[in-house]
């Protein structure tokens, strides 16, 4: 049974006879005859008595309630292969700073889910250094994170500014009980912070060098929302304000410290040139969340 089959069966109930059915389908006579001995054939049963006239048989009238809703759904199903077909297939291959995933994902999951469901989208979350080497190697399409001055061949565009936070675990902290705290005032408790490779780690360390300080000492973790999770004592945690904190973490201004480094996209100049209008509604949906 074939849809051009049915499509002659339905010409014929609607204008009666064979020859005005093969006139209205641009079909010789011999042509639609041939079309319904097959679906006659296939189904097992006669459609119409044999004579001048397309009468029905009591077969036929009934398949007729049937034929309309089998058109409908193969011209669904074809209109459903069309757009499947017209759609960007594949997969998007995005990379985010840990602190600003929260905030991005759902944005963006929410535009593909309902403008793109055919496209499957791959998060890598990690800190500048990670997301610039996977850009490098090609396994990113494009990354939001700090920027990388030493990574040659991308393009980093500003989309904002990301603050940097200090907290503490204790209301009875002494840092709490100062009017001011400078950054002289915390090298000397526990620090917690991110990696080393982290780019706001480096932006702290560039601003203790520059002051001629260090911390004394250092517990580096590569996963940021596990900070909040890992504060004792007087241990002063330093992370992205858009890490999520534990009620219990009381956050702290420095004195003197600029707490806000940039955040952008991190984009091959290459790639930057054939991104697909999927990609780029993408990136929009970012810029509108970030802004």
């Amino acid at each position: 049974m074939e849809i051009k089959e049915l499509t002659t069966f339905k010409t014929i109930v609607a204008e009666g006879t064979f020859s005005l059915a093969a006139k209205k389908l641009n079909y010789a006579q011999s042509t639609v005859t041939t079309h319904i001995k097959k679906l006659e054939k296939d189904l097992g049963f006669l459609l119409f008595e044999r004579g001048w006239e397309a009468t029905l048989t009591k077969e036929g009238t009934l398949f007729v309630e049937e034929v309309d809703s089998l058109l409908k759904h193969w011209e669904y199903s074809i209109s459903q292969a069309q757009r499947i077909s017209k759609e960007e297939k594949g997969t998007i291959k995005i990379g985010l700073s840990e602190s600003i995933a929260q905030r991005l994902m759902p944005a963006i999951l929410s535009y593909l889910n309902e403008e793109k469901p055919y496209i499957h989208c791959d998060f890598t979350i990690g800190n500048t250094a990670l997301l610039s080497e996977l850009l490098r190697q090609d396994k990113l399409d494009f990354a939001v994170c700090g920027q990388n001055t030493n990574l040659s061949g991308v393009t980093f565009t500003p989309l904002g500014k990301e603050q940097i936070q200090f907290i503490v675990n204790t209301s009875n902290h002494p840092l709490l009980q100062q009017e001011t705290v400078e950054i002289a005032d915390i090298i000397h408790y526990p620090i917690l912070i991110g990696e080393n490779s982290c780019y706001y780690y480096q932006s702290v360390n560039h601003f203790l060098a520059e002051n001629d300080l260090a911390f004394k000492t250092v517990y580096s973790c590569s996963a940021l929302h596990l900070i909040p999770e890992m504060m004792f004592g007087h241990a002063v945690g330093i992370i992205p304000r858009g890490t999520s904190v534990k009620p219990s973490n009381i956050s702290f201004e420095v004195k003197g410290f600029d707490p806000q480094m940039p955040i952008g996209l991190l984009i091959s100049t290459e790639k930057r040139t054939y991104l697909s209008q999927t990609k780029k509604n993408v990136i929009e949906v970012i810029k509108s969340s970030l802004s």
